[in-house]
């Protein structure tokens, strides 16, 4: 029996993706079932991002989604996980870009005073 999420009525698992896909070629499996990308896609890719992988997605008809993802160290994921700490450093570093800055002398007294 499938489960469905309360939100959007899909079942648990899936995800709806509305985008537009342009054709790009058609590739071959190698004889390990492998498709290279090339080199003219990744740099179509890399123009627009940099990326070290893809997620993979498989659609309910058999299309597959490779979506460019890039790999985040571990000690810095709490950073996204946590809500509204990338809206504040990103803040911060707009605001250290118009020279909003201000000089501490010693940083474990200021720390303390927030």
């Amino acid at each position: 029996m499938k489960k469905y999420n309360k939100t959007n009525k899909q079942p648990e698992g899936f995800m709806e993706v509305r985008e537009e896909f342009v054709p790009y070629g058609i590739k071959q499996l190698d004889s390990k079932d492998r498709i290279s990308l090339g080199g003219k896609l990744k740099k179509i890719i890399n123009g627009k991002m940099d990326i070290d992988g893809f997620q993979i997605f498989v659609g309910r008809g058999g299309d597959i989604l490779l979506r460019p993802a890039v790999s985040i160290p571990g000690n810095e994921a709490w950073i996204y996980r946590k809500p509204g700490v990338i809206d504040a450093l990103r803040e911060g570093l707009k605001q250290a870009g118009e020279g909003k800055t201000k000089r501490v002398d010693n940083l474990e007294d200021y720390l303390k005073k927030l």
